[in-house]
């Protein structure tokens, strides 16, 4: 028990130490760091549901992702004009002509898998671009790490709160797919991402007014929630236990970025949409 705890902190420890170093200091660490998430993440979903077949059309639909990142990377950075988003089109028909050419005619009833991580893993990395980059071009990576530390600060207060008040007598919040979740964990949650959130904001680090950062806070944490039980229903419908043995005692990095993807692309409308 004691080793485990070990490897699952020390494995906690490197994570965050990557993602702190990709989104401190430059664009380009910060590029690489999403360009390989990216790449591991899709890899990670296609193992999941596909396995071995398409490997062709697998590696297009990773380069389609990194292109899409790439792309809004360059939009923001360089001004890049949304004619160039055209260029999509040609891995997408790359992986639809690809399917033609498949032996296994059984092969081609996993298409949709092809595509879903297009918009759940690739895009929203890439909408990060809109938040760390601002109108001139320049790079500001806190703005996405205090999002990160956010939502680090709900998942260990679900935890903490959860094995505290929510395993013997607690409610459960979403036993068909989570049995382990509750909902005094739900709260303890909401709770560590307010303060998280109020204490970034008092030392000058969560930039927007206090009242949106409570509520971002609360989104990061309602919309992760969902997110970590999005991934929960894929496991459970593939029977698997984690998406992968990246992180010794985590799993994947499916597993560690799940309640962003749903999470990170509502915070980010709410703060373009509201001019923040």
């Amino acid at each position: 028990m004691v080793k485990s705890l070990l490897i699952r902190s020390l494995s906690g420890l490197v994570f965050i130490a990557v993602v702190v170093s990709g989104l401190l200091f430059h664009p380009i660490p910060y590029a690489l760091l999403m360009l390989l998430i990216i790449g591991i993440v899709t890899f990670e979903y296609f193992q999941i549901t596909i396995g071995k077949k398409l490997m062709f059309a697998q590696v297009v639909v990773v380069g389609l992702g990194w292109l899409l990142f790439l792309l809004f990377y360059a939009l923001m950075q360089y001004h890049l004009k949304e004619t160039w988003f055209l260029l999509l089109v040609f891995p997408v028909i790359t992986v639809w002509v690809s399917l033609l050419y498949q032996k296994n005619i059984e092969n081609y009833a996993q298409a949709p898998n092809l595509f879903i991580p297009i918009l759940y893993i690739a895009l929203p990395f890439a909408l990060t671009n809109l938040l760390v980059f601002d109108e001139a071009g320049s790079f500001h990576g806190m703005a996405l790490l205090t999002l990160f530390m956010v939502l680090w600060a709900s998942d260990v207060g679900a935890y903490v709160f959860g094995m505290a008040f929510g395993q013997k007598k607690g409610h459960k919040l979403f036993p068909s797919l989570s049995p382990k979740k509750s909902w005094e964990g739900f709260f303890g949650g909401a709770f560590m991402a307010l303060l998280v959130a109020f204490i970034l904001h008092w030392i000058g680090w969560f930039s927007y007014p206090l009242v949106h950062c409570l509520v971002i806070s609360l989104l990061l944490h309602i919309f992760g929630v969902w997110g970590d039980l999005a991934e929960s229903q894929l496991k459970r419908h593939y029977q698997i236990k984690d998406s992968g043995k990246l992180m010794p005692g985590h799993g994947g990095l499916l597993d560690r970025f799940d309640s962003l993807l749903i999470a990170f692309p509502i915070v980010i409308a709410y703060i373009k949409f509201l001019s923040l």
